[in-house]
């Protein structure tokens, strides 16, 4: 192997190696845990929504007031939830990094 060929192996190395890790955190997790991204929050429904970091989709949470005051939109978090009818409703929020 000649030295541009070992450079491209370690780069595609560190590109793999540094790629997010959201995309399994959720399974990793264990049960009633979702981490992702806040994209919507509803303090008159009670309620907000991340983008699921695993499976790409909205998940709808209701929560106490106390805890949509300190969400962020935008911010990555992990969400322990649970499930309360036929809804999910988040016991902690922690941002994820």
């Amino acid at each position: 192997m000649n030295k541009l060929q070992r450079a491209i192996i370690s780069m595609i190395i560190i590109a793999i190696s540094s790629l997010p890790v959201l995309t399994w955190a959720c399974d990793a997790l264990g049960p009633n845990r979702h981490v992702g991204v806040v994209t919507q929050i509803d303090p008159k429904a009670g309620t907000f929504t991340i983008i699921d970091a695993q499976r790409e989709t909205p998940m709808i949470f209701t929560a106490q007031q106390k805890i949509l005051d300190a969400l962020k939109l935008d911010s990555e978090v992990i969400v322990t939830f649970r499930m309360d009818g036929q809804h999910m409703k988040a016991e902690a929020v922690v941002p994820a990094s």
